[in-house]
């Protein structure tokens, strides 16, 4: 009864807890996001401050010019002031006089210009560091707040330590923030950017239409592709995600179709082979941890590998499905991996891929040499469930 006790108390003080955390996380993204705005706006009037300051420049440079003839023409009345009436002489002073108020006004006003776009310039970087932190601070109590509210109650039938359950929930909730990162990162400079610039151009289209028809159609025609290309753009991200196609086809039509898009982009040749049993793998955990791994691979052939064919081979034995995917690029010495002496997008996918295989219960191996091109190999075991 303690014991029920007790655990209702931790239950009480962890969703206690976690109203809290999550009120703070709501107040910091509204700090994030109003520090966004300021940036956005900040820039902007410096942009326009800039121009205005080369303008006064401008003036003032022609100002001075002309301050300058003016004072030289008075110099020339003052030697020879006998063939000049005093109507000449007269106007001569005034022109110089008001030339030198002008440049008195126009100086002033480039101080006080350059004044503002520096104190601007001030905030956007003041602006810049509280969202950087605000950003990182979001990242950090999502972390804590997932790791909280997390159910690991079903990792308890396959985790025999507490030690093991802490570092699969940790690696679980990193991979979540990394993928987290990375689409709010597509969709800030893809989607969220295109949607701006369409926003702009549809109100410029608005205004074009009161003056000028055709080139507002122009315009329109231009916003409709903008369009396109920001939903093609959205549909990339979509089966980034999760590829619809697997569910509805199975993974060989959806390896085919991916291979034929990469092999379009990049100009890579790519051979698929399905060696064994030519029915499409079964269960959808393995067909989407194999369509990963050969999606993992082939990003780091087109980034890193200098590569000009791949050899992909999916083999069904009696236990087990293997997995090679297999390039003639550069290839790499493996102890970096180890060393940790690897850039973090392609660190980063190796974890991940070692990590999508090991929770199936498999094995992965990556094999490599300078100059011999790379081979990446997982094993999947069958007795999960049965696949093929």
């Amino acid at each position: 009864m303690s014991s029920e006790t007790g655990l209702s108390k931790i239950n009480h003080i962890i969703k206690s807890t976690l109203a809290v955390i999550e009120e703070s996380r709501g107040a910091i993204l509204d700090i994030a996001d109003n520090s966004r705005k300021e940036v956005v706006l900040l820039k902007d009037e410096i942009k326009a401050l800039q121009a205005e300051v080369q303008s006064v420049i401008r003036t003032c440079e022609r100002l001075e010019r002309m301050t300058l003839k003016s004072r030289i023409k008075l110099a020339t009345i003052s030697e020879d002031y006998d063939n000049y009436s005093e109507e000449e002489m007269r106007a001569a002073y005034e022109e110089a006089d008001k030339l030198r108020v002008d440049l008195a006004v126009w100086r002033e006003r480039e101080r006080q210009t350059i004044l503002r776009r520096n104190e601007l310039e001030r905030r956007l970087k003041n602006a810049e560091a509280t969202l950087v932190k605000a950003e990182k601070l979001v990242a950090q109590v999502s972390t804590v707040l997932d790791y909280l509210a997390g159910d690991l109650s079903r990792l308890d039938e396959h985790i025999e330590s507490t030690e093991n359950k802490r570092v699969l929930a940790l690696r679980i909730i990193k991979t979540q923030e990394e993928e987290r990162r990375r689409i709010a990162r597509e969709m800030h400079d893809g989607p969220a950017q295109s949607m701006t610039n369409v926003v702009l151009k549809a109100e410029l289209c608005e205004r074009l239409s009161e003056v000028d028809m055709d080139m507002a159609k122009k315009e329109l025609s231009a916003l409709k592709d903008m369009v396109r290309d920001c939903l093609k753009e959205i549909r990339r991200i979509i089966y980034d995600l999760r590829p619809m196609s697997i569910d509805d086809l199975g993974l060989k039509p959806t390896l085919q179709k991916y291979i034929e898009n990469f092999t379009s982009e990049t100009d890579i040749r790519v051979e698929l082979m399905f060696i064994g049993s030519d029915d499409n793998i079964k269960d959808s955990n393995i067909a989407l941890t194999v369509f990963r791994l050969v999606q993992e691979c082939l990003n780091n052939v087109k980034k890193h590998a200098d590569a000009t064919e791949v050899i992909i081979q999916l083999e069904c034995t009696t236990k087990s499905l293997i997995v090679r995917v297999k390039d003639d690029g550069k290839g790499f010495d493996t102890s970096i991996l180890k060393m940790g002496h690897i850039d973090s997008d392609s660190g980063y996918g190796v974890i991940g891929m070692q990590e999508r295989v090991e929770l199936l219960e498999g094995s992965f191996s990556i094999d490599s040499k300078t100059g011999r091109g790379t081979t990446v190999r997982a094993v999947l075991p069958f007795d999960l469930q049965g696949v093929c």
